[in-house]
């Protein structure tokens, strides 16, 4: 017998955030699968083991490559039309419109979600920009396509329970709830050997996400000035102006880590205090990371942050993104002393987890079949 033929397929390859590296670790499970992506601007910093990942029509139209708006009436297209390489297996990752993925119809397949398109189902979104072109007229019809689209994926693998909830409200399907992974053998408790540069002296809270504002991290700099502490905001962006102005008004001391390196982030997770999470995101894998060091986490009681930290024992969870909410919560959370407990809950999360979790998905998925 010949070995089943599989495809792996995501959305755009652009920066390495949590998607991409959840892509990369499903890549890694399946080394024999060949992989595809709409556009492909990462090149050699994504570890694609050795393979070439192929892309669609629109990577090669400059005008739409980097233009998500522009570019998203013409995504179900580009999947249907990337390849008529026929598959056994497909396993598409996607947050848009990769389970289009033409393959995907004839084959046995898996769809890894990250969410159902936001901005079609939810108008007052407004995490990416979109939103401002599904507002204008095409929604109701990329509405009909995502659901349609649906049909053509015979399991559903959701990255949060928040996520399987959306599945099943806007799909009417079911899912199972398989977590991103995490790198724990990389983010632990600090050794001898881990430093990265000098770490503020004294108790500091730390905040790490991408300098945009629903991120919130205003949030994170004013609960620090309520409990009377020194932040750290480290990460890069557009609104870093509106946080420097905010963090010279403020009564404590506020440093700015721009892009700091893996090796440099874990420096600052182990040596904070306290991690401030302040966005409602639906997976958070900094809110990981953090524990994974050994460091409780302030989040929200909602979103994928509901699903990663334990409340009162690896850090605090709060029901409002407001300042009061968070310096409470923050309050809480300076008063644990469970790095242990903070590094076992991560572990829930690690590669290997992930790895065996998708592996008794297709098991499942196939047997089924």
């Amino acid at each position: 017998m010949t070995a089943p033929r599989l495809a792996l397929a995501h959305e755009w390859l652009q920066a390495r955030a949590g998607s991409e590296k959840t892509f990369e670790a499903l890549a890694a499970v399946f080394p024999e699968a060949d992989l595809y992506a709409l556009t492909d601007t990462l090149g050699p910093d994504f570890d694609a083991g050795g393979r070439a990942v192929a892309t669609t029509f629109i990577d090669r139209v400059p005008l739409l490559r980097d233009r998500r708006a522009l570019a998203l009436p013409f995504m179900p297209l580009a999947w249907r039309t990337v390849t008529r390489r026929p598959y056994d297996l497909v396993i598409t990752s996607s947050h848009a419109c990769a389970k289009g993925f033409r393959p995907g119809r004839e084959a046995l397949h898996l769809c890894y979600c990250y969410t159902p398109m936001r901005y079609v189902w939810d108008p007052h979104d407004r995490r990416s920009g979109l939103h401002r072109l599904a507002g204008l007229g095409p929604r109701a019809a990329l509405r009909r396509w995502d659901r349609r689209s649906s049909r053509w994926v015979d399991s559903f693998a959701a990255i949060s329970t928040a996520v399987q909830d959306r599945i099943d409200r806007y799909y009417g399907l079911p899912s199972r709830v398989i977590h991103p992974p995490v790198d724990t053998g990389f983010y632990r408790p600090a050794e001898p050997d881990d430093a990265a540069g000098a770490v503020p002296a004294g108790p500091f809270v730390l905040a790490c996400s991408r300098f945009i504002p629903y991120k919130r991290l205003d949030l994170a700099i004013l609960a620090a000035e309520r409990v009377g502490l020194p932040v750290v905001v480290a990460g890069q962006g557009p609104a870093e102006a509106g946080l420097r102005a905010l963090g010279d008004r403020v009564k404590v001391p506020v440093t700015f880590e721009l892009a700091p390196s893996d090796e440099r982030l874990r420096s600052l997770y182990c040596a904070a205090s306290a991690f401030v999470f302040p966005a409602l995101e639906d997976f958070g894998i900094v809110a990981v990371e953090a524990q994974a060091c050994g460091t409780p986490v302030v989040a929200l009681a909602e979103g994928g942050t509901a699903d990663t930290v334990v409340d009162g024992g690896t850090g605090a969870l709060v029901d409002s993104q407001d300042v009061e909410s968070f310096a409470k919560g923050l309050e809480r959370a300076l008063e644990l002393n469970a790095p242990q407990a903070c590094v076992a809950n991560a572990e829930a999360f690690s590669v290997a987890r992930f790895d065996a979790r998708v592996r008794s998905w297709v098991e499942d998925a196939t047997a089924a079949s």
